[in-house]
């Protein structure tokens, strides 16, 4: 009976069949549980590593633009002086070149010391002999896998180089198919955090509308009209009137730093204070003072209001007022002359025992008054140009014509007619108060 030998080149051939055998067994398990691609990545390395009995292992992936690679390092065991890192910037760069260049595996006993990279001559690095293959799908290049040893001198067999093609070419479908998934998942997150923020975004901005006045106020010779038109990132500008008695009303104009619906709560908080201390029944300063105080307690660190807050007497025909470091109103005379309403003091949220000055002027029948916040002075058409004080100015005096209720109307289409193509950065609200008509 004759005896059958198996020849080595048989018995190496068998050897690398039951290993890739092994591999894509193994790795339809680890594909089969886990969706995300890190765990599949460090499998893949770690088993690599083993398979070749080198130092470390790494997966570079390459980005949509096929410029910098991203590189995945793992050691394969701990040991003295061995210690996980990406590879240098000079080392990546040639070896993933190299691959792109030649489509197929590169095997260096030394890489600083190969003809083929004399730009690595001078090099200083811990990637010495290499063993690196091209991860491929369809006709792409999508990465390199790749095996090294600190020490130099390794001589990379025939059947180690194509061992690592056969695991490069089964895993190159498996991580591509694992990045997908993982793009996808990121761009359903992505859309869930959009949602999340245009629904927060949608409360913030009820808020800010269920504070202000829906109807305008109607007191003596005396109507008061106001708008808030919310930029996309919503803020905290508001404004209020209401009447105190028979003979005054309180008109407010406020901006509370910050955007969205923290801001949204802290403008709420604002108000109720205004209304309960600006109420008439104490002095003008000192219910300023009192409001300060008040959002001394509810604001957060950094945060600050701006607030102008004004009584019209007009049984006296008085205006009496302060101003917390918003934008000065301005007053046009029945001449056409403009007053700036600069009596006050600092911003709401800074000092706990900030003062307010008291502004007192004339204000009677010819007379109006308009309070705005910085979204309209401050708004910036395509070039970068500021619509700006004097400009606003200008509009004021020029619409002097008009009735109260399309004064509004016809500052905000100035605004945005010099804004043009340039979108709105921040709310623009403006309160207007005017004589009624026939009075």
């Amino acid at each position: 009976m004759t005896e059958r030998t198996t020849s080595p080149a048989t018995a190496s051939t068998l050897s690398i069949l039951q290993a890739e055998v092994t591999f894509l067994y193994e790795l339809s398990q680890v594909v089969a549980s886990n969706t995300e691609l890190k765990p599949i990545l460090d499998w893949i390395v770690h088993k690599t590593t083993g398979l070749l009995a080198a130092e470390e292992g790494s997966i570079k992936l390459l980005g949509p633009d096929v410029a910098t690679p991203t590189a995945k390092t793992l050691v394969r065991k701990h040991s003295a002086g061995v210690e996980s890192g990406s590879w240098e910037l000079p080392i990546a760069t040639s070896v993933m070149g190299y691959l792109l260049h030649k489509g197929e595996s590169l095997s260096s006993p030394d890489l600083l010391d190969d003809d083929r990279f004399p730009g690595l001559r001078r090099a200083q690095s811990r990637v010495r002999a290499v063993l690196a293959a091209p991860l491929r799908v369809g006709n792409r290049t999508t990465g390199m896998l790749a095996v090294t040893n600190r020490s130099p001198g390794r001589m990379w067999s025939a059947e180690e180089v194509q061992l690592l093609d056969i695991v490069a070419s089964h895993s190159a479908g498996v991580i591509e198919q694992a990045r997908l998934r993982a793009e996808a998942e990121e761009k359903k997150r992505l859309e869930e955090e959009n949602r999340r923020m245009e629904r927060e975004l949608d409360l913030a901005r009820d808020i800010q509308m269920s504070l202000v006045p829906s109807r305008p106020l109607h007191a003596g010779p005396w109507e008061v009209h106001g708008r808030v038109v919310p930029a996309r990132q919503v803020g905290g500008d508001f404004f209020d009137f209401f009447p105190l008695d028979d003979a005054r009303f309180g008109i407010a104009i406020a901006d509370v730093s910050g955007k969205g619906v923290p801001a949204a709560l802290l403008t709420a908080n604002v108000q109720a204070s205004l209304r309960a201390f600006c109420n008439g029944e104490r002095p003008i300063t000192d219910a300023m003072r009192r409001v300060n105080h008040s959002v001394m307690r509810a604001a957060a660190g950094g945060k600050f209001i701006t607030l102008f807050y004004g009584e019209v007497d007009h049984g006296r025909g008085v205006l009496r007022y302060t101003n917390a470091g918003h934008n000065y109103p301005l007053v046009r005379r029945g001449s056409g002359a403009l007053e700036e309403l600069t009596e006050g003091g600092m911003l709401l949220g800074l000092f706990e025992d900030a003062d307010y000055d008291l502004g007192e002027i004339p204000f009677g029948s010819g007379d109006a008054l308009l309070l705005y916040s910085d979204g309209i002075s401050e708004a910036i058409d395509s070039r970068g140009n500021e619509f700006g004080d004097a400009r606003l100015k200008a509009v004021w005096q020029n619409c002097c014509a008009l009735p109260p209720d399309q004064v509004i109307g016809c500052l905000l289409s100035e605004v945005e007619q010099f804004r043009g193509s340039a979108g709105q950065s921040d709310d623009m609200t403006a309160v207007v108060v005017g004589t009624r008509l026939g009075t």
